[in-house]
């Protein structure tokens, strides 16, 4: 299921949250990123804050996406 909304998932699901830990990664420039750690060298973003309109249409931050820790 896709949500799109400002509404923090906080808020929307108040309970789901409390068992998953996210962390959140200042990218810098206004960009932040939270993540949810799959394991020791991936993630995967859970949401993208950032004050440029130009993030959102980049594949790179798109919620879902799995980024590596290390480039190895």
């Amino acid at each position: 299921m896709l949500l799109y909304t400002i509404v923090p998932i906080e808020q929307i699901f108040p309970s789901e949250i409390n068992n998953l830990q996210y962390q959140e990664i200042d990218l810098g420039v206004g960009k932040k990123i939270i993540i949810e750690k799959i394991n020791d060298s991936q993630c995967k973003i859970v949401r993208l804050i950032s004050t440029d309109s130009n993030d959102y249409l980049n594949p790179q931050f798109q919620p879902g996406s799995i980024i590596n820790l290390y480039p190895f």
